[in-house]
Formats: structure tokens, sequence, C-alpha cells
């Protein structure tokens, strides 16, 4: 039998990699314990995800918290040698959660991924692990980079090496502010990366922007092209906060995403880092995001500006997806910037919300 291990199996990336591998192992083992909504309230919760997933055939759920990890333990020893793949999608994303709660983010993130992390060297040593990171373990160090303020958009510098492609894996992680999101982030990243070099485990790890798609339940503190539609669409007005609304992220599709993760589940290279995001073709800042959601629906976005940005929130961020297609030249992003927003139009309208306006 062969089985594959999702971690945060209800949420984002982990719900679409139980879709995507479903058809293709005996058997789809799912790890969540719902704890988005204690991060993000009502809004943040995962029921729907869990609810979607449960409706795949060979989908099996255990509602287990990454930070138990004589849970985490068995579950894993539960399927032994017959999994073959886990992708580690569990974690805590909200920034400013991290700071109010820091031993809880650091458990989480860190603890957590060591847990299923020595889980699966006892139990299923030849598996393929794929860590979902973030770019967010750079914390502003992109912002040490010469930048200008254009009208729409913070843009860096033409003559810059990395101005064409965005930015590859040498940028410094050293002398940067971080939020605890980022330190606990980090902490995981290395923690999986030395897995792979020092235990030889098959793992890889993915760095990723902004991931988005219709499996995710945008709020302010986190998934703000989510974030962007569902408050278009219910009525309320979008929190911009910081650096003019002018900060520019790469969006990645959550399907390209899974893709590049079964790219490499297919010919592992143990230890990898790879930046993952939708490169300069994706990127926008947050005006452009909005003008060009306005312009795609013909609705008209309310926002409200906060002019204080949150701590060690970089203007511009896009990342160099280069090394990855070298390795893997089968993978490329399917999903442009207005796949991405329609998609998410189409999901949020339709969607059954009770939450009040306001």
């Amino acid at each position: 039998m062969d089985v594959a291990v999702i971690t945060g199996s209800a949420g984002l990336v982990g719900g679409e990699a139980v879709r995507r591998f479903a058809p293709e192992f005996d058997l789809v083992v799912g790890i969540d314990n719902g704890m988005r909504q204690e991060f993000f309230g009502p809004a943040g919760s995962v029921a729907r995800g869990l609810a979607e997933v449960r409706r795949v055939g060979n989908y099996r759920h255990h509602r287990v918290d990454v930070r138990d990890q004589a849970a985490v333990d068995e579950v894993l020893r539960t399927w032994g040698s017959d999994v073959r793949l886990v992708v580690h999608a569990a974690g805590q994303p909200g920034r400013a959660w991290s700071a109010e709660r820091p031993l809880v983010d650091f458990a989480v993130n860190a603890v957590g991924t060591l847990n299923v992390l020595d889980a699966v060297r006892r139990h299923c040593g030849d598996a393929v692990f794929a860590q979902v990171s973030t770019a967010k373990v750079y914390g502003d160090a992109p912002d040490a980079l010469p930048l200008v303020e254009t009208a729409t958009r913070w843009e860096l510098d033409p003559a810059h090496p990395f101005h064409e492609h965005g930015v590859d894996e040498s940028i410094r992680l050293d002398r940067a502010g971080r939020a605890f999101l980022g330190v606990s982030k980090l902490a995981a990243d290395l923690a999986a990366q030395e897995h792979g070099r020092q235990l030889g485990m098959k793992v890889g790890v993915f760095r990723c922007g902004s991931i988005t798609g219709p499996g995710q339940a945008g709020v302010p503190e986190h998934g703000f092209a989510s974030n962007l539609v569902r408050s278009a669409v219910r009525g309320v007005p979008y929190p911009v906060v910081g650096h003019g609304g002018k900060q520019v992220r790469d969006v990645l599709d959550v399907r390209d995403l899974v893709g590049a993760i079964r790219e490499f589940s297919l010919e592992p290279r143990p230890g990898e880092v790879y930046h993952l995001g939708g490169g300069r073709e994706r990127a926008t800042s947050v005006l452009e995001l909005i003008a060009r959601y306005e312009h795609l629906t013909g609705a008209e976005v309310a926002f409200d500006y906060s002019p204080r940005p949150r701590f060690a929130d970089p203007r511009w961020w896009i990342g160099d997806t280069r090394r990855f297609r070298r390795h893997y030249p089968g993978w490329s992003p399917a999903h442009d910037l207005d796949d991405v927003l329609l998609a998410l139009h189409r999901h949020w309208s339709a969607a059954d919300e009770v939450v009040a306006p306001g």
C-alpha cells in the first residue's frame, strides 16, 4: 500500500495536496486539529476545508495537534514503511498572533515540525518529506535592497541583479528584523534541511511567497488576496496596512505549489531549499491587485488605510524560482493573477457566510 500523509490537511496547501495526491496513492492520511480558528477567530476556520477533504474517498482524518509528539508518532507508526510522501503544511501563519503568544507559535511551527520529522525518520525514513516554509524567514532583509517608490508600487532598482527574476536563495538570513513567526518558521526550515543533509532523509524545503486559492479562508492577518476578494464580495472595507499599499508580493496559485511538490517527490534532492512563488510575472502590489480585481469584476473595492506598517513587513518580495525550474524543468506555473482573482471571486460569491459586515 502506498500512503501519503498530509499535515494541515484542512487548510489551503494541505487540502489541495489531499485532492492532488488522492488519485496517485492508495490512502491519504490527514492530520489537522482545526487550530486555525484559534489563531484568527471564526472567519479563519478550516471547517469548510475539512468537510471537503472528508469527501475524498480514500482520505482518513486524524484530529491531532502536531505539538503532541506521542499522537504524531502514533499516526506515522500506524502506517510505517507504507508512507511514501509527507507534506508538512501545518503551522501558525499569523504575524501579530506570534508576537502575542510566541511560546505557542514556536511550539506549533518549530517543535511541531521536529515532531513530524522525527516520527518520519523512525517509522518511514524512505518517504519524501516536503516542508512548506515561507519567505518570512528573511524578515525585512529585502528592504536593504535598493528600492524605488513608484506611483503604484515599490520596485527594485533595475540595475540590481535581482530585478529581472527576483530574489534568489543567496539572500542573507542574518542582520534582519524578523517577526516571531519568521523565527519559528526559520527554526523549522533549518531543522528540515539538516534532516536531509545530515540524516539523508528525502527532505525538500519550499520557501513560499503569497500562496492563495479558493481553499484559503483569507483574514486581515493572513492571505491578502483571498481577504481582499472576500471583503469586496461582502461589501466591507479591505484593510491596507503600511507602505502606502505599494508593498509587492509574488502570488502563486496553490495548485501550482502542490504541482511543484509533486515534481520534487518524483526525484527528490535531500536537503534542498527552493524559492516557490509566482515570480515577476505574478507579482503585484496591494494597490495594483485592487485595481486588477475592480477591472475584472466591475466592482469597486473600498479599503481602510493604516499608515503604520507591520513589524518586519518588507516593501518588496519577488522570489526567483529559477533554481527549482533548473532542477525540475517540467514545472512552471499554470495560473496567472487573473485566474487567481476570478477563482477567488467565484468562491466567495458562492460562499454561504454568516459573518456580519464590520
